[in-house]
């Protein structure tokens, strides 16, 4: 067989896995995914790894050793630390970009020995006084030097069961990345005229929201709440199983329905929702159980950034909603009470090979805190499928 000299690229999520291989040339040469029926089943996830591998391997006719892994959890966590160093003498401006960040990686290791480090980015430099967002091009004197970094980490317990689940394969993770991450940094470029952007990755059991000043990163919190609660939620209250209550809230994702607290007396879909589940119920009351948990998701999602009390409609914050959880979100509009002063709601509808391809992309254009840059992809990537708003207030 060929040596291994392509991007492999593995999107590890909770319900499905995607895998994609890239050419030398970025070229795509095969895509696949597999959806998991257990979920946190390491050994169902480790068997729909070995069968993806083996079809990639066929399709491509070489032996593939080295992965690229993207992965989010509810576990998934951020940690801010600045660190500030005074100069006495001339020294090279990248050089000391570079030991504070050494002292700042060491500083994270010791103090959270049960954590991972998976992304380290740099959220601004502060030079005599001075912020800027990226290294200036000329510095003529430098007295003072503040670095603001960020790190996303993950508890080691739960990197060590996916790495093992891999190594179980022979096969080796060259990167571990944050899926929501890497996808938004993607497709924050769609947004270079809003200083303030927030993606809200919806998966299945966790929710991440991503923030932006400046097509710049400024923080990324999860919450263990995802798509699945709303089917939780549906079986409890209407009283069916889970599968039938997912089936229910699927039948929505392009419904162009209209949810509201409001009595809208739409039980005309009745017989929509029998002929899916072959029972009959309250369409209106299964509209606010979803209305309920969707509005609970937005609101703990933003509960713990700060900055979005002192941001108005002017500012054009705009939050994008990404995620197979969002997919309810698409077509349907949601009544709900504007707290953040939100310019404007986006659906993106994400497909396999755009999902790898964001990775693949952060992989070959980001430098990480060792360069202290991040390089542009000048390639024309993908658009929106579908702008709406939710909100009611104008």
């Amino acid at each position: 067989m060929k040596k291994d000299n392509y991007s492999t690229m593995i999107d590890f999520g909770s319900s499905e896995l995607r895998l994609g291989v890239f050419g030398n040339e970025l070229s795509k040469l095969f895509f696949k995914s597999k959806e998991i029926s257990e979920k946190n089943n390491y050994e169902e996830y480790s068997k729909s790894i070995n069968f993806l591998i083996r079809e990639a391997e066929n399709k491509v006719s070489t032996h593939l050793e080295n992965v690229t892994v993207m992965y989010d959890s509810s576990k998934i966590c951020t940690i801010d630390l600045s660190i500030k160093k005074k100069l006495d003498k001339k020294i090279i401006f990248k050089d000391i970009c570079s030991s504070i960040i050494l002292e700042a990686n060491q500083l994270i290791k010791n103090c959270y020995t049960d954590k991972k480090i998976i992304h380290s980015m740099i959220k601004k430099y502060i030079i005599n006084d001075k912020e800027y967002l990226k290294i200036p091009d000329d510095i003529a004197e430098i007295n003072t030097v503040i670095l603001e970094i960020i790190f996303i980490c993950l508890p080691y317990s739960e990197y060590k069961n996916v790495f093992e689940t891999f190594t179980k394969n022979n096969l080796n993770i060259l990167n571990f990345f944050s899926s929501s991450l890497v996808k938004s940094l993607k497709y924050v470029d769609f947004f270079k005229k809003n200083k303030f952007v927030a993606f809200l990755d919806i998966g299945l059991d966790r929710t991440t929201i991503i923030f932006f000043i400046n097509q710049k990163l400024d923080c990324l919190n999860s919450i263990p709440i995802g798509g699945n609660n709303i089917s939780k939620d549906i079986s409890q209250i209407m009283k069916l199983n889970l599968e039938d209550s997912e089936k229910l809230k699927k039948s929505f994702n392009r419904s162009e329905t209209d949810f509201s607290y409001s009595n809208t007396n739409l039980n005309n879909n009745i017989n929509i929702i029998k002929n899916i589940i072959g029972k009959n119920i309250s369409v209106d009351l299964l509209k606010k159980v979803i209305l309920t948990r969707a509005e609970e998701i937005i609101e703990l999602s933003f509960k713990n950034i700060g900055i979005l009390k002192n941001i108005d409609k002017q500012q054009n914050l705009n939050l994008v909603l990404i995620g197979n959880g969002s997919k309810i979100f698409n077509k349907n509009s949601f009544q709900i009470e504007d707290k953040y002063n939100l310019k404007e709601i986006n659906f993106y509808e994400e497909n396999d090979i755009e999902i790898c391809e964001a990775g693949l992309t952060f992989k070959k254009n980001f430098i990480d805190l060792d360069s202290q840059n991040m390089k542009k992809n000048q390639k024309k990537m993908g658009f929106f499928q579908r702008f709406f708003s939710i909100f009611g207030n104008d």
